[in-house]
């Protein structure tokens, strides 16, 4: 009897291939899949504070004014900043949180990552070494400020009087301010400082932004503190930390669309009491 013939079946090995092609798929295409999410994380400046669902805006005292009058406990607010970081906010789908930064410690602690941008940041090249700067958004002159009897004409009128400058204003534009070389510079830490000095006779004249000078003048009725002349623009705009591109980006995106639509210039009014200068992109 003939022995039994085994029919050829199809070939495992084949099946094998087919069933571990399906399992490859991820491995082969992970490389493809990770650019496409890094492409859509981007630098990670907008993940950081989507993750956390607010973004944290330093805000130094550079445009704050004094929220109650003299005798009441000094109490800084900047409402002009604190509504456009809170439009920028809005506009990411976040909560927006303020913390205020008082002094020349602005830009090291955002450079520390203790928040996703710094508002407002002076528009000088010093701060622009540091940091990455979006449009301006707000342009102050920067006015002598003084009590005293004799007219200040110009900033000639300076010569050997004592000057007060603010110290985030020093580190911001240079320890002199921009001053006339014939003034004699005193650094203040903070307005309410400012305010004392001018009222002691400390100091002579003060360099301040417009608004703040006229809320000083405010406060004091009957002082003889009187803005006397205008010395130069200082130029704002917000800060993030370098390689931060999504998120400057976003910021500019937000303050064009105010600038465009007008409510830049009705807040800065609203807040500041002066009309907006033209602002030109960096």
């Amino acid at each position: 009897m003939p022995s039994p013939t085994t029919m050829p079946g199809p070939s495992l090995r084949p099946l094998r291939r087919r069933a571990l092609f399906p399992l490859a798929l991820p491995a082969l295409f992970q490389p493809a899949l990770a650019q496409a999410q890094a492409r859509a994380d981007g630098d990670g400046s907008l993940a950081r504070p989507r993750s956390r669902g607010r973004l944290i805006v330093l805000n130094t005292t550079a445009m704050a004014l004094p929220a109650e009058a003299r005798g009441a406990s000094y109490r800084l607010h900047d409402p002009f900043n604190t509504a456009v970081a809170t439009r920028i906010a809005e506009e990411l789908g976040l909560v927006c949180e303020v913390m205020t930064q008082a002094g020349p410690g602005l830009l090291p602690a955002l450079l520390a990552g203790e928040a996703d941008i710094a508002l407002p940041t002076p528009l000088t090249r010093r701060t622009a070494r540091s940091v990455m700067l979006s449009h301006p958004h707000a342009i102050l002159d920067a006015v002598i400020l003084s009590a005293l009897p004799g007219r200040l004409r110009g900033p000639e009128a300076l010569a050997g009087l004592r000057v007060g400058v603010l110290e985030a204003s020093a580190d911001a534009f240079g320890q002199d301010a921009w001053l006339p070389a014939h003034a004699l510079v005193s650094l203040l830490p903070d307005l309410p400082a400012m305010e004392e000095a001018l009222l002691a006779r400390h100091v002579e004249a003060a360099l301040l932004p417009a608004p703040q000078a006229r809320a000083l003048v405010a406060r004091n009725p009957g002082s003889g503190l009187g803005a006397r002349f205008a010395l130069r623009p200082f130029t704002y705009a917000a800060a993030v930390r370098f390689g931060d591109h999504d998120l400057l980006r976003a910021v500019n995106a937000c303050l064009a669309e105010m600038l465009h639509e007008g409510t830049l210039a009705a807040l800065f009014r609203r807040e500041t009491g002066l009309a907006l200068p033209p602002l030109a992109p960096l």
